[in-house]
C-alpha cells in the first residue's frame, strides 16, 4: 500500500474540468505515445466501466490492460478503483474545489500493485502525479482553445 497526494490548478470550473476529466474515450488524443485505447463498456448513473490499454516503457514497452470503475459521487468529486490488472484495487480520488482564478485539484492515490509490479512502484508513483497533472493542464488547454 502507497499513498501519493498532490495539488494542481486550473483557469476552469470545477464542473466543466469534472466533465471533461469524464471524457475518458478522448485521452488516447492527450496522451497518444502513453496510452493505446480507452474504451467504455458499461454506463449508469453516475458510473462508467472502461477498459484501458496503456503503454508502459520501462526495459521494454509493454502494454498493461486494465479495467477502471469511474464513479462521480458529486459535481466536483470523481472517485476511480482499478477493477483488474497490475494496478487491482488502487484508487484515485479527484477533487476540484472553485477558487476565485478557476479551480484547485486535490488528487490522492492509494496504491496498490501486484508482487509482479511491485519493483515499479517508484516509477509508478511517479507516472501517476506526472500523468494526472499533465492531463488536467492539457484539458484546460483543449477547453480555452475552443
Amino acid at each position: 500500500m502507497s499513498k501519493l497526494e498532490f495539488k494542481t490548478s486550473s483557469t476552469l470550473n470545477s464542473k466543466v474540468l469534472i466533465k471533461h476529466i469524464m471524457d475518458f474515450e478522448y485521452y488516447s488524443k492527450y496522451f497518444p505515445l502513453q496510452i493505446k485505447e480507452v474504451k467504455i463498456i458499461e454506463e449508469k448513473n453516475n458510473e462508467i466501466i472502461t477498459e484501458e490499454k496503456i503503454i508502459f516503457r520501462t526495459l521494454v514497452k509493454n502494454v498493461i490492460e486494465q479495467k477502471s470503475l469511474h464513479k462521480k459521487t458529486s459535481e466536483n468529486k470523481l472517485i476511480t478503483e482499478i477493477l483488474e490488472g497490475p494496478a487491482k484495487g488502487t484508487i484515485v480520488n479527484i477533487f476540484c474545489n472553485d477558487v476565485s482564478s478557476g479551480s484547485e485539484i486535490i488528487i490522492n492515490v492509494d496504491l496498490k500493485l501486484s508482487l509482479k509490479a511491485i519493483f515499479l512502484k517508484p516509477l509508478i508513483k511517479k507516472f501517476y502525479q506526472k500523468y494526472l497533472t499533465a492531463l488536467i493542464f492539457k484539458i484546460t488547454n483543449r477547453v480555452e482553445s475552443l
